[in-house]
This record gives C-alpha cells, sequence and structure tokens, in this order.
C-alpha cells in the first residue's frame, strides 16, 4: 500500500513523536524507587561505600512528590524503614537523611524477611506508593552476603505485586540465590568488593530508566485465558546452520508450547511466523492462521532451509515493514501489543542497531532468546529492554525459560500514543492465505542494461536470469514473465503473455544476445516498460490483482533524468527493485525504487548468484496490492 507526499510527512511525524514519547516515557516517567540494603555485620566498612554510591545515583534522579520518589531500608535479621516514599518531597532532603545513615548491624542476614517487609510495609499506598496511579515500582537490593532465610516465597510475592527487582551483589553475595531473587539474570550485577560500585553507577540508572515495560501483578495461580488480552505476536526464527537440522524438534517444541497457552483467535491473539538465515522468508502472517489446530499443524511441518550466513538485521527489517502492517494482520492501530518473539543461534553479520531501534519506535516491544553462539550484547540491543534479553547453553535449556518467557508475553505492554490513520483504507486483507507467498499471481518484467558498459557481463546476467525463472511458477494463471533490453533506445525481447510454459521461457531467454548502443538512457526505458509491457493488451493482470513487479538490472549511470519515469512507475503500483554493479550509481538506483531495501549493489556481475535467494525472496515478499499513488498535485507525470 503507497501513500501520497502528505501522508507520508505525517508518518514521519508520527514516528518522531513516537520516538520523542517512548524516550520522555524511558528518562522521565515516574518511579517509586525503594533502595534494600544488607545492614549486617558483613557490609562492615563497605556501608561508607555503598552510603556514597547511593548519594551519586539519586543525584541523577528527578525527585519530587509528581516525578520519583525514594526509600531506603536497611536489613540484616531484621529490616528497619530509614525513611519512607513519601518521607521527604526535595532532592536535598533525600540527600541529608542519606548522610545520616549508620550500619544497622545484626546478625544473620534474612533477606527473604527483608523482601516480605518492602513488599508488605513500604510498597504500599499508606507509606507512599503510587502503583494504583500506574508509577512504576523499583526495588534495588544491595547485599554482601548469602541469606539465611529462603529467599523464593518472598521474591515471587514481590515479582507478583509488580515490582521490578536489581539486585548488587559482592563480598559473600550469593550468585544463584540473587538470580532467584529478580525476574531476569540480566538485573543481577555482581561485583568483586564494593569498591567497583563506582563502575556500575551509569549501568544501574540506565536499567532503572529502561523500565518502560509495565509489568502486571503475576496472579500466584496459573495463568488462565480469560486474564489475556489481545496480542499480535511474530516468531522470528534463526534457521541458520547456527541451529541446524538436529536442534528442530527443540525449537519447534518451544514455540508449540507457547503457541499452545496463548487464546488463538481472530479477535484475540494473533500469530505469524519468519524464518530467517542470509534472508528473512514468511511461513505465514499474522492474519493467516485464526485456529490454533491450523497453528499447529504447520509447525509440525516446519522444516529449516539452513545457511552460513546470519543477518539478523535485515530480518528485524523484514518483519517490521511486511509483517506489523496493518495489511499483514497487524492491529496496532488498534492499540493491540505488538509482540516480537526473536530465537537465534548465532552472532548476527550485519548490522542490528537500525533495525531494532526502528522496531522500539514502531512500540514493537522485542523479546530475544539467544542460544549456544548467539552474543549476548547484541541479544540485549535487540531487545526492547535488557531483560527482555534471555540465554540459554543450549538448545535443551530452552524449556527452562518457557514459563518466563510465557508471563511476559501475557503481561508485557508499552504505553502507546493513539495517532489517527496516516494510510489510505484498507477494505479486506490484502494478504492471501498462503503457506508461501511464492503462490502469488505475479507479472515480472525484467529490464536489462544491453549496452557496450554491460559487456561480456551480459552472459553473467542472463544465467542469472535463468536460475531465478527455474524457480518461478511460471504458468497463465501463475507467475509470468517478460524481457526488456535497453540502452539508448528499448527492446521487447518477450512480452508477459508471450510465453505460458516455463520450459518456452528458458529457452527464448538463451537467444537473448546483448543489444548494445550508446548513451544508457535508464529514464526512457522505464518510461517504455510503464506504458508498452506493464499493460492489459501486453499480458499484465493487474487489473486481476496480479502483482506488478520490476527489476531492473544495469552497470551504469543513466544519461537522462529518472526521476520522472519513475515516479510514473510507482504510481501505477508497479513494485520496482534495483540491482546496479560496475559504474551504476546506487544514488540513482534509490530514486527509482520505493525504498532503499530494494537496492542491491554489487562490485561485479560475477557476485550475482550471491544475491540470487535474496532477490528471491524480495519477488515473493510482495504479496501486498499496491493502489496506484496519486500524482504529486501541481507536478507533471
Amino acid at each position: 500500500m503507497k501513500m501520497n507526499p502528505s501522508m507520508s510527512l505525517l508518518t514521519v511525524y508520527v514516528l518522531i513523536l513516537q520516538l520523542f514519547i517512548v524516550d520522555s516515557l524511558q528518562q522521565a516517567r515516574k518511579k517509586d524507587i525503594v533502595f534494600l540494603i544488607d545492614g549486617s555485620s558483613g557490609m562492615g566498612r563497605s556501608f561508607l561505600q555503598v552510603r556514597s554510591f547511593l548519594n551519586k545515583v539519586i543525584q541523577e534522579l528527578d525527585i519530587g512528590p509528581d516525578k520519583d520518589q525514594v526509600a531506603v531500608v536497611q536489613y540484616s535479621s531484621v529490616s528497619r524503614l530509614e525513611f519512607g516514599l513519601n518521607s521527604h518531597s526535595t532532592k536535598n532532603e533525600v540527600l541529608n537523611a542519606l548522610r545520616k545513615l549508620r550500619l544497622k548491624t545484626g546478625r544473620p542476614l534474612n533477606t527473604g524477611a527483608a523482601l516480605d517487609f518492602v513488599t508488605r510495609n513500604v510498597f504500599t499506598p499508606s507509606a507512599g506508593s503510587r502503583s494504583e496511579s500506574g508509577v512504576l515500582q523499583i526495588l534495588v537490593l544491595i547485599t554482601a552476603g548469602k541469606s539465611r532465610d529462603d529467599v523464593g516465597r518472598a521474591a515471587d510475592a514481590v515479582k507478583q505485586a509488580g515490582i521490578v527487582l536489581f539486585a548488587i551483589g559482592a563480598k559473600s553475595a550469593d550468585t544463584s540465590e540473587l538470580r532467584q531473587i529478580v525476574l531476569n539474570p540480566d538485573s543481577v550485577l555482581k561485583l568483586g568488593d564494593f569498591q567497583k560500585l563506582q563502575t556500575i553507577q551509569q549501568e544501574l540508572l540506565s536499567k532503572v530508566r529502561a523500565v518502560s515495560v509495565i509489568e502486571e501483578p503475576i496472579p500466584p495461580t496459573e495463568v488462565t485465558s480469560d486474564a489475556m488480552d489481545k496480542r499480535d505476536i511474530v516468531f522470528l526464527i534463526d534457521e541458520s546452520d547456527y541451529v541446524g537440522s538436529s536442534n528442530l524438534p527443540l525449537v519447534r517444541d518451544f514455540i508449540t508450547r507457547i503457541i499452545e497457552n496463548l487464546d488463538i483467535g481472530s479477535d484475540r491473539v494473533r500469530v505469524g511466523l519468519v524464518l530467517y538465515s542470509n534472508i528473512a522468508e514468511t511461513e505465514f502472517y499474522l492474519n493467516t492462521y485464526s485456529r490454533m489446530d491450523d497453528l499447529l499443524s504447520l509447525l509440525r511441518s516446519l522444516r529449516f532451509k539452513g545457511g552460513t550466513t546470519l543477518n539478523t538485521g535485515k530480518a528485524l527489517d523484514f518483519v517490521l515493514r511486511y509483517h506489523f502492517t496493518r495489511a499483514a494482520g497487524s492491529r496496532g492501530e488498534e492499540g493491540v501489543p505488538q509482540l516480537l518473539m526473536l530465537i537465534t543461534g548465532g552472532r548476527s553479520g550485519d548490522d542490528i542497531r537500525a533495525s531494532a531501534d526502528a522496531l522500539k519506535r514502531a512500540a514493537v516491544i522485542t523479546f530475544t532468546v539467544g542460544v549456544s553462539n548467539a552474543d549476548p550484547a547484541q541479544l540485549k540491543e535487540m531487545a526492547f529492554e535488557p531483560r527482555l534479553a534471555f540465554n540459554v547453553r543450549d538448545f535443551y535449556s530452552l524449556s527452562n525459560l518457557q514459563e518466563q518467557v510465557m508471563t511476559s508475553l501475557q503481561r508485557l505492554h508499552v504505553q502507546s500514543v493513539p495517532f489517527e490513520d496516516a494510510t489510505i483504507p484498507i477494505e479486506e486483507p490484502l494478504v492471501t492465505n498462503i503457506k508461501d507467498s511464492a503462490s502469488r499471481k505475479r507479472d515480472i518484467v525484467f529490464l536489462i542494461d544491453g549496452s557496450p558498459g554491460m559487456g561480456r557481463s551480459f552472459l553473467q546476467v542472463r544465467e542469472f536470469l535463468n536460475t531465478i525463472i527455474q524457480e518461478l511458477d511460471i504458468g497463465p494463471d501463475k507467475d509470468q514473465v517478460a524481457v526488456v533490453q535497453y540502452s539508448s533506445d528499448s527492446t521487447l525481447e518477450f512480452g508477459l503473455n508471450t510465453y505460458s510454459a516455463k520450459v518456452e521461457v528458458l529457452k527464448a531467454l538463451r537467444k537473448l544476445r546483448l543489444k548494445t548502443g550508446r548513451p544508457l538512457n535508464t529514464g526512457a526505458a522505464l518510461d517504455f516498460v510503464t506504458r508498452n509491457v506493464f499493460t492489459p493488451s501486453a499480458g499484465s493482470r493487474s487489473d486481476a490483482g496480479a502483482s506488478q513487479i520490476l527489476v531492473l538490472i544495469t552497470a551504469g549511470k543513466s544519461r537522462d533524468d529518472v526521476g520522472r519515469a519513475a515516479d510514473a512507475v510507482k504510481q501505477a503500483g508497479i513494485v520496482p527493485i534495483a540491482i546496479g554493479a560496475k559504474s551504476a550509481d546506487t544514488s540513482e538506483l534509490r530514486q527509482i525504487v520505493l525504498n532503499p531495501d530494494s537496492v542491491l549493489t554489487l562490485e561485479d556481475f560475477q557476485e550475482l548468484q550471491t544475491i540470487h535467494r535474496e532477490l528471491l525472496s524480495k519477488v515473493r515478499a510482495v504479496s501486498l496490492i499496491e493502489e496506484p499513488i496519486p500524482p504529486i498535485e501541481g507536478k507533471d507525470v
């Protein structure tokens, strides 16, 4: 679906607004923060370092009755409230009270009892908690030893109350115990000694500020479908050799168990699935299946293709562009939470930051599950926030994450900004009910540079086309293919309705010879295919809803202007994809296509075979029927 220029500006505005608000929520959202400090004899002189650390952390908070509130509790065998959330209303008052703190002392260290104390006596409305007003509830535990009492049940109660836990341990603190206390292992900061506290100051502040995902209280009983809201969940699964077919059953079982616990339905929870390695390919969209049985049947037949290259950044971009859209079944514009579950076994070979940031700006909550060779730093960067990044040693350990992931998928939501629809209304879903979008009718025109600049590379291009067409489903009611060569002028080699069988197309392809001629007029060639090839009389089935796709392959920069002709291509509802090598101008190719991601640039045409899967993926991804873009007012077309 295309948007006219005014709509595009509105969309940009909305994205900027979303980015601003998400950032504002993360940096300036009200928080109730309780520091629970080990005051036992095991802390000793380190207490002074802890007090100095708290001073520096609080200096950077925005303290006030309608802003952040802070409380401090010391504990050993019993707990003592030093000051409550509503005791002090200014930063100076808090810092003055902090300077007066003295070590409580006492043995043994009962961390479980202390957790119970803060849940029952500090995180309450009477003690200043604003949880009922939606204010984030955060507990920072700082301890020097292992608890003498049990921490499990008290920690569960903290989480059930919707309190977000962070734990800092040093000296004799037990890391496994701290991990039991928090919701996610990433929320544990372990030091050798409290002298190193200053090295984690910014990290702690970052974690506190990143609590922009609101977690509803987790009921102590089993979650039922009645407790769940609508959700749009896309699973993005690494099918590369990092995972391998041997681990497919474990991954499949993990996904299956999650889906079995979801309330699947067109008006409840929708699920989509994408597999990727060097390229991403759709298995099904959010609106493809609405019945649990259909989803589970598809999962049982799931197969991995493998691949040695892992481009997670491109895969993230793919799901944002082609799955979190209204046409693909997304209900984000209706306020339905948008969730992405990434499962990967390796480190991404491409850049992930831009795509991960784009998902966050679009209010898509990304969970990352890394196994084996996955990079923990990348997982945290891709996740909506670090605590939604999970990492396990091997695929057999995936089952250990089941309950935690299920709880998060069912309970987490992100504050969203309602805004008016910026796209052309769609009366019906534009995505066909498909297992593989390759089954959709397409009219594909290959526009080939036939100038002397192409030279002997023409043979490589011809072989490349042969490889691509071999994988298309050619037929009168399936895919149709045409080839045009151009230089100073254009020549139709064969049209969309010239051949009805794949063998005929391939035979015609083998007879192609370089056209030659100068100069290279790509603008005129684009105009030629729009006026003479993508027409009903020449075999185009655009009126019947067949996707119209143009693949340009060029070796040089155009001598004529491409702008107006490229606009006419897009206005006709044709999706252009451009491949350039040798002297091709990348900026010119980007001007021709609708999206920079539709440009594939190579050093030389010898590299064509390295992108053949990527091109096929892009062609198959054109599963949306695109309406013509109305001409811009005052501009000739």
